[in-house]
């Protein structure tokens, strides 16, 4: 079989592998590639993703060694040790997947959040605390909560109902309210400008579009045991 491990160094016994940077991965092709081993959290997954299903290519399996903050998606999908799932495919055994949906938004992807609330306003004060110890682990989002809080307690009611504002989390699998939607079928709203600032799985992209069209696009299959 034949293995790319994006930031990462691996080497496996009668396999080929390729171990290349993020970077270096959007130049190379896809044709015989079975699995994509992705050594990251949330928002490298969904860019390497978003250009495994865009660029018109064979679509690998995904292999989730996490290294994020919060990996969502390994978590969700009960993602085991990447030492555990080299240990299977040594000793020849069958990956078992699950099928992950694939949001389009726009010219972008997504997999489990996107929105242009305070689910924007936290990744960038969370981004800024990106520094000395609080550069690894979860600490820095914790405190970038405590910054907002007040602020979010006070302008939420009013950002609820507001027709320019969203946030989706689809882990819940609850129901849509106001502007907070758990399931997505098709969505468009209206933002009324350009160059809107949004988060999509905790990366913060900007769209030049004023409206934005989001709908279930494709699945890509998680390694999961």
């Amino acid at each position: 079989m034949k293995f790319i491990a994006i930031n990462t160094k691996l080497s496996l016994s009668n396999h080929e592998v390729l171990n290349l940077t993020e970077q270096e991965f959007y130049d190379v092709p896809l044709l015989g590639v079975d699995y994509v081993i992705v050594s990251g959290g949330d928002g490298l997954l969904r860019r390497i993703i978003e250009y495994i299903i865009f660029s018109g290519q064979s679509k690998p399996k995904i292999i989730i060694d996490a290294k994020g903050s919060f990996n969502v998606i390994a978590k969700r999908h009960l993602v085991p040790k990447l030492s555990k799932t080299l240990e299977k495919i040594e000793a020849g055994e069958m990956l078992t997947t699950k099928k992950q949906t694939v949001y389009k938004l726009n010219d972008f992807i997504f997999l489990f959040s996107a929105g242009n609330m305070f689910d924007a306003l936290h990744i960038h004060l969370s981004e800024m605390l990106r520094i000395g110890i609080l550069s690894k682990g979860p600490f820095k989002y914790f405190i970038s909560s405590l910054l907002i809080l007040p602020l979010a307690l006070l302008t939420t009611p009013f950002l609820m109902f507001s027709k320019k504002r969203f946030f989706i989390f689809t882990p819940f699998k609850l129901f849509n309210f106001l502007n907070f939607y758990t399931k997505i079928n098709r969505l468009k709203i209206d933002l009324k400008n350009s160059y809107n600032v949004l988060e999509i799985d905790g990366d913060l992209v900007i769209l030049k579009d004023s409206v934005i069209d989001i709908k279930p696009l494709d699945t890509v299959e998680i390694v999961y045991k």
